[in-house]
């Protein structure tokens, strides 16, 4: 069966009803009598459809040394208990085991080719069983099976490997990582700036795969120098800060653009007393990131790193805000005091409320 032909063993056991050819009931039970077995087996059906190789093509079975194992008398012990009814059926062997391994003959080693040979100890049938009109019949099997040993292979590779300058001077290959070089090293963003950082592959031949990631961000205190980058996790890149694309291949001899981008967010202000009281406000410190570009060859996991520091100046924005003019009135009308809120103690309240809203 096609589903079978990749299995490296296979065994096959069932009654399969092969009857014995040209021998009577008579005859049979002579020979039985006499342990005249290999007489019997030149009669034997399935022995005749193996040899011209009609069924179970490629299949093996033990020489048989057990007598025929259907049909008896239920309850009868001995090989007395053969059919003696009307019918008197001949005695034959109808319950087979067949086995298939890996050797292409009979004589073969074991070995990675030949990964699974077996041999049958002991082939019989049990003659004590007398619940059945057959005798259950069994076989006992010594199988070798090959193995790698995997430290014996790691040590016979690694010896291969140091020996044999070819394949050395193609592992180097491999392991090359193309020449890269990138248009700065230094960001200075302002108010959502977009900047273009260029990334250029020199190599000729292969290509170069980059990713870029956050190594860290700071705070930069004013006259300070930013310091004490914390580090971040996955590709790390603050809020305010756009890289795309952040991954990529260049192919030999080209460059790609990767957009750097200061993207503004805010979230909703609380004022209590005209005082800003939402941390999650935007910061209005300066910020400094530092991104580092990792490019790698097709066959190593080996990187070559370049960082670059992005800087985002908020002074520029702040001196916006302070060149306006300073009106308190406008100040007041936008800050709402703690005291101007109404608590409402239910959803009827609410209706009320709005309902009050369109009365005169």
């Amino acid at each position: 069966m096609p589903e079978l032909s990749e299995a490296e063993m296979v065994v096959f056991l069932g009654d399969l009803n092969y009857r014995l050819d040209g021998i009577s009931y008579d005859e049979a039970r002579d020979f039985v009598s006499q342990r005249c077995f290999d007489w019997l087996r030149e009669r034997d059906q399935l022995r005749a459809e193996m040899d011209t190789g009609n069924v179970f093509q490629g299949m093996r079975e033990a020489i048989i040394t057990f007598p025929p194992t259907y049909k008896f008398e239920r309850h009868q012990v001995g090989l007395a208990g053969y059919d003696s009814g009307e019918k008197k059926r001949i005695p034959a062997w109808c319950d087979r085991i067949l086995y298939r391994d890996c050797r292409p003959c009979l004589v073969a080693d074991c070995n990675l080719d030949c990964p699974v040979v077996c041999s049958v100890l002991q082939y019989e049938a049990c003659m004590d069983v007398t619940d059945s009109d057959h005798k259950p019949v069994r076989c006992i099997f010594s199988t070798d099976i090959a193995r790698v040993d995997e430290s014996t292979r790691r040590q016979e590779f690694g010896e291969i490997l140091q020996s044999n300058e070819k394949i050395k001077y193609l592992l180097k290959g491999l392991c090359k990582i193309p020449d890269t070089i990138i248009s700065t090293n230094n960001i200075i963003l302002q108010n959502q700036d977009t900047l273009i950082l260029r990334i250029t592959n020199k190599c000729a031949e292969d290509n170069a795969l980059f990713e870029i990631i956050c190594e860290g961000q700071s705070t930069v205190l004013e006259g300070q120098k930013a310091s004490n980058h914390q580090l971040r996790g996955s590709f790390g890149f603050p809020r305010w800060l756009e890289v795309s694309p952040a991954t990529g291949i260049i192919r030999p001899d080209h460059m790609v653009e990767v957009s750097v981008h200061h993207e503004e967010f805010q979230t909703l202000e609380e004022f209590v007393d005209g005082v800003v009281q939402n941390s999650w406000c935007e910061d209005s410190r300066d910020m400094e990131a530092i991104l580092v570009v990792k490019v790698r060859g097709n066959c190593t996991s080996q990187t070559r790193d370049h960082r670059v520091r992005v800087h985002h100046c908020y002074s520029a924005k702040k001196n916006q805000t302070e060149s306006q003019p300073n009106n308190s009135s406008d100040i007041q009308a936008s800050v709402l005091r703690r005291s101007d809120f109404q608590r409402l103690s239910s959803s009827y309240d609410v209706v009320d409320k709005l309902h009050n809203l369109h009365c005169p």
